[in-house]
């Protein structure tokens, strides 16, 4: 790409990034899982990304939240989220995904998912229109052993009551993304069902509220070997905005150092490396708590790595060369 081409770029790319930046302005609880390092493992986001552009990789997260938090009322354990998940293109308009997930609590309370996806890309001009779906199960537990009902007048509290109960629903979404060599711009549906964990009872009810997000990202190339990459995710359900954004600087696209920030959350710190010649990438954050400091621990830490599958070259066998004098192989 010459200078005057990233130049080009920069300047389309500086508003997008400013803006997705920008326009995070209110917060409020999370519902779904959620990473600190999402950027970075694209598939999680959207499943419009599952086979983007041909890449296949396999990638683990692995998230201690508020690290050393302890309760004198629920049962043992930690706050924190396992997510593992593979991205795979089969042809260059085809790929799929799959991820499954693990998120638990001291109390008693824990969710899984595993999802497949599925995704169809397009070239259209300069760009790329990518379009994914995605189904899997959603299992929510509650152990009646650990788990600390405030009202008992609650319907929930004679159905976990010194038992551990679990269900397990259907889940659907749906995500498109629109990509160019230097941004990207992306919407997504979650939990379209909107499934509703009864636990077989009459008088329980507790739907996954759908999901509606909005993410993007930028690249800007500083100079020979630095390049930016600002980053935002806008999420909505139930009435309420769940935004936060960062960026991440690169050397050389081998290291990088960043920032991001979740408003009414936590401010985040992160780093990575890639090794191997860009097989094996390697990443760390640690989010600092903003909100309700006095009721959590300050700490949290997420790791992450994503191993890159090369792409499978089939060798051909040379055919022989006959000459009237000699003859190779």
């Amino acid at each position: 790409m010459t200078r005057k081409t990233s130049l080009v770029n920069w300047c389309f790319s500086l508003p997008v990034g400013l803006f997705l930046l920008l326009i995070a302005t209110a917060s409020f609880a999370q519902q779904s899982p959620q990473f600190s390092i999402f950027s970075a493992n694209s598939n999680i986001v959207n499943p419009a990304f599952s086979g983007w552009k041909t890449n296949n990789y396999v990638a683990l997260q692995i998230r201690d939240q508020w690290s050393g938090y302890t309760t004198s009322n629920d049962g043992a354990g930690t706050l924190g989220t396992t997510w593992l998940s593979g991205s795979f293109g089969i042809t260059s308009k085809g790929g799929l995904g799959v991820q499954f997930y693990s998120d638990k609590t001291p109390s008693g309370v824990s969710q899984q998912l595993i999802q497949f996806q599925g995704a169809y890309h397009l070239n259209k001009g300069n760009g790329l229109w990518s379009f994914g779906v995605a189904f899997g199960l959603q299992t929510k537990s509650f152990d009646g052993r650990a788990f600390r009902v405030r009202d008992p007048n609650d319907p929930v509290t004679n159905l976990v009551s010194g038992s551990a109960v679990s269900q397990t629903q259907p889940d659907f979404g749906l995500g498109a993304v629109y990509s160019t060599d230097s941004w990207q711009l992306g919407v997504t549906a979650d939990h379209l069902t909107a499934p509703n964990f009864d636990f077989n009872g009459a008088t329980a009810s507790m739907p996954l509220d759908r999901v509606f997000a909005l993410h993007g990202s930028a690249e800007i190339p500083l100079s020979d070997y630095f390049d930016v990459l600002p980053y935002a995710l806008i999420r909505y359900y139930s009435g309420q905005i769940v935004p936060e954004g960062g960026a991440r600087v690169y050397y050389d696209k081998l290291i990088y150092a960043g920032a991001a920030y979740r408003n009414g959350d936590a401010a985040m710190g992160l780093v990575g490396v890639s090794i191997l010649q860009n097989k094996l990438d390697i990443g760390y954050s640690m989010d600092i708590t903003t909100s309700n400091a006095l009721n959590k621990k300050p700490l949290s830490h997420e790791v992450f790595l994503r191993f890159r599958i090369p792409e499978r070259t089939i060798r051909q066998k040379p055919a022989p060369i006959r000459t009237p004098r000699f003859r190779i192989l």
